[in-house]
């Protein structure tokens, strides 16, 4: 079996095709001359361009060539993927100790929160991230008044306006595009080798039809191996989707019940319970002037 293969790279046969189908297309529309003239110049330019465009790329992406290239380059990004996981694992266990921490401080009752809120702002000062919620929040808390004899905090505003994921900014929003971006990496690996893969056989010759044959069995597995990055990039893919995923499900349970454990600390009033209590103040103030004025005149005519 004999096999000649051309010296130009696959990259300058793709291009020249390319540019030729392209000139076929639009030279008789747009680049008419009657000379021929222009659509040659027009050809020449395209050809300069493409060997521009293959000397720039062949040193970056020449490597692909490689028959192991492909699976090195899958194995790499099962690393990366490894490594992601780990950052991914770390901000989860991370958030989770903060908020059990958290939910730990807090206790299970109105009259236990009334007595240790003057220390919950030393122990907020522990927690950087959730020092600026409590402190919003505290500033819709309704204060029990000293000369009540009922100490108990109401507030007006839900926990979990304050205390949810994206005013804390913990979880893991941010890396929610890493799996797509594995996706599109060996996609893109796995298209230039395939390019190479099959540039390299459509510039080569025979002479019997044997050869020929021996070349679509190499050219099939040289497809199969340059699968490996795509392969390794779905991969990936699924372990960072399902990671991710259920770090953000925990993350939003465990938050979840420290809004819960506030608000059994708390009373909660609405705004009509507060329009209401002015109300009744706005009567009985009424009822009062209007005793005085009553009084005052009773003097007036007693006099």
């Amino acid at each position: 079996m004999k096999k000649d293969v051309s010296n130009n790279s696959c990259c300058v046969f793709t291009m020249r095709l390319f540019s030729n189908f392209f000139l076929i297309f639009i030279s008789p529309c747009v680049f008419a001359d009657p000379s021929g003239f222009g659509t040659s110049a027009l050809l020449d330019l395209f050809r300069s361009l493409s060997d521009l465009m293959v000397n720039v790329i062949d040193p970056i992406f020449g490597f692909l060539r490689m028959p192991d290239a492909s699976p090195g380059v899958g194995l790499v990004i099962v690393f990366a993927g490894a490594g992601c996981l780990s950052r991914i694992l770390f901000i989860k266990y991370r958030d989770l100790n903060m908020l059990i921490q958290m939910g730990r401080l807090f206790p299970n009752s109105e009259r236990e929160f009334a007595n240790r809120y003057p220390d919950f702002e030393d122990e907020m000062l522990k927690f950087p991230v959730m020092s600026r919620a409590w402190f919003e929040f505290c500033e819709t808390l309704v204060l029990p008044n000293e000369n009540s004899h009922s100490q108990i905090f109401k507030n007006t505003v839900r926990p979990h306006v304050f205390f949810n994921i994206d005013r804390l900014e913990i979880g893991v929003d941010s890396e929610k595009s890493w799996p797509k971006l594995f996706v599109g990496l060996g996609l893109f690996v796995t298209l230039f080798s395939l390019s190479f893969a099959f540039g390299e056989a459509s510039s080569a010759r025979f002479i019997d039809l044997g050869a020929q044959e021996v070349l679509v069995a190499e050219l099939m597995g040289a497809v199969s191996v340059t699968l490996y990055p795509v392969m390794s990039s779905v991969l990936v893919y699924l372990i960072l989707t399902v990671a991710l995923r259920h770090s953000e499900k925990s993350i939003t349970l465990r938050l979840n019940q420290l809004n819960d454990k506030i608000e059994r600390g708390v009373r909660f009033i609405t705004q009509e319970d507060l329009s209401q209590q002015s109300l009744v103040l706005m009567q009985k103030q009424l009822e009062a002037i209007q005793s005085l004025n009553h009084a005052l005149t009773s003097v007036k005519e007693w006099e």
